[in-house]
């Protein structure tokens, strides 16, 4: 029987709530990558060392050693044997000895033949920088610093909307949605701040990931680290705020990744189905990473869903496989396809009724549905005086109550949560342009108003 049982609870482990072990745990440590001490721990053939140690002495001219394998992200003790095998091939030559400091320092320079066969490698792939990390490697490294593992409680989450004016039961939803690991759908009328919240909610991101400069995959090389999409953590003056804690936390760690804040990538109307597939650059002869690959560990938001040039049925459809397996599926220009987690946790934000968009069976498969709706006068009145504290002006209750009474309600419109900032700002506007001292003054409030909705002018 206690077999029987086993066997039974084993059948149906998937089923368990993949978070309930991580109960109390905010964050978990992740392992980071550390420096390869052999050639077998550089996870790629010994030919992409070559090549790339040819390219970088084609590109930079004479390089010391030592300057050769900092550019490579390596150990200098492993490029020995690169440098040997190089020169015995008589495609780089020892320029001279630098004895000015302690080891053999030697200034590496590229042979006739090896300038011809560089030639030869740069047509083929102009990418140089660290040497790639393995596919395999990558996978895996991106499956142990999973976002999957992250939990909210209601601190942590009133914690990062606390600058926020927000209704508790829509607090309650977006950690809710947040502890689920799985996708996030704020729909609502525009205007309500569901764009605003979904930026909110990546403060809920904790811990720091190791994103590769570039990986191999059967010799293909895809760029994967965006200084524009990622945040390293050097250069964000990392979280001990020195230069000397950052070289202690860097000590030991393979230098072919970055150390880098969970990334939040956000894509709106300019989002086609090319930017999900990997970008082959055909003069570089190597790939972009897609926008979901560069988003592994954090957030994906798909802002203002339904703007998109291409069908969002169909922009919709790319994501049914990738949600239910966590795995994506990408094209190589040769025909091959490769599989790269998907570990992210995609938010939709739409204006559009969600029936619009899709039909009920995918958006059962979306994991919350959350309608932010317009706000209550109290938090109307709350946004205001926020925004207005915010910009020095001094708050005036009857002139809000003025607003409401004599624009709202006669033109029959919700109360939106994106409407005090432009509202003041209007206001602010015309008073730097008067050259007078910006107040809520009923007659500004009517300019503004008739700024912003020009259909509803009075």
């Amino acid at each position: 029987m206690s077999e029987q049982n086993t066997v039974g609870n084993s059948a149906i482990e998937h089923l368990r709530h993949k978070k309930l072990k991580y109960r109390g745990e905010k964050v978990r440590d992740i392992v980071l990558p550390t420096e390869p001490r052999t050639h077998e721990d550089l996870g790629v053939d010994i030919t992409v060392v070559h090549n790339m140690v040819i390219k970088h002495l084609f590109t930079g001219g004479t390089l010391r050693n030592d300057d050769l394998a900092q550019r490579m992200g390596i150990p200098l003790a492993l490029l020995e044997q690169p440098v040997t095998f190089l020169r015995n091939q008589a495609l780089l030559q020892v320029h001279r000895r630098d004895t000015s400091q302690l080891g053999d320092l030697l200034f590496l320079a590229l042979t006739e033949r090896g300038r011809a066969l560089a030639h030869e490698y740069m047509d083929d792939c102009a990418y140089v920088g660290p040497l790639p990390v393995s596919y395999e490697t990558y996978c895996k490294q991106v499956r142990a610093q999973t976002v999957k593992h992250q939990i909210a409680d209601r601190e942590s989450i009133e914690a990062a909307f606390s600058d926020v004016v927000i209704n508790s039961d829509t607090l309650t939803s977006i950690g809710t949605a947040f502890n689920s690991g799985e996708s996030i759908f704020l729909y609502g009328v525009p205007g309500t701040g569901k764009s605003f919240m979904a930026n909110q909610l990546v403060k809920m991101l904790r811990g720091n990931i190791a994103v590769p400069y570039a990986i191999d995959v059967d010799g293909q090389v895809i760029r994967v680290y965006d200084p524009n999409n990622h945040v390293s953590i050097h250069r964000n003056g990392g979280e001990e705020g020195s230069e000397l804690q950052l070289l202690k936390r860097e000590n030991g760690l393979d230098k072919r990744w970055v150390i880098c804040e969970r990334p939040v990538i956000v894509a709106a109307g300019e989002l086609t189905l090319q930017m999900l597939d990997l970008q082959y650059q055909r003069d570089a002869g190597f790939y972009e990473a897609p926008l979901q690959m560069k988003a592994n560990g954090g957030v994906f938001l798909i802002d203002d869903l339904g703007r998109q040039i291409v069908e969002s049925k169909v922009l919709l459809n790319r994501w049914i496989l990738p949600l239910e397996t966590g795995t994506d599926y990408l094209g190589l220009h040769t025909g091959t396809k490769i599989q790269i987690p998907f570990d992210v946790i995609p938010i939709f934000s739409t204006n559009i009724q969600p029936e619009e968009l899709a039909d009920e069976a995918f958006l059962r498969r979306l994991g919350y549905k959350i309608i932010v709706t317009p706000v209550s006068r109290e938090e109307y009145e709350q946004i205001f005086r926020q925004y207005c504290e915010l910009n020095g002006l001094e708050y005036k209750a009857d002139a809000v109550g003025y607003l409401i009474e004599n624009f709202y309600k006669p033109n029959n419109m919700d109360l939106l949560a994106s409407h005090p900032k432009e509202i003041i700002n209007k206001i602010i506007d015309f008073c730097l342009f008067e050259g007078i001292e910006p107040e809520l003054k009923n007659e500004l409030i009517a300019m503004a108003w008739n700024a912003y909705f020009i259909s509803h002018a009075q």
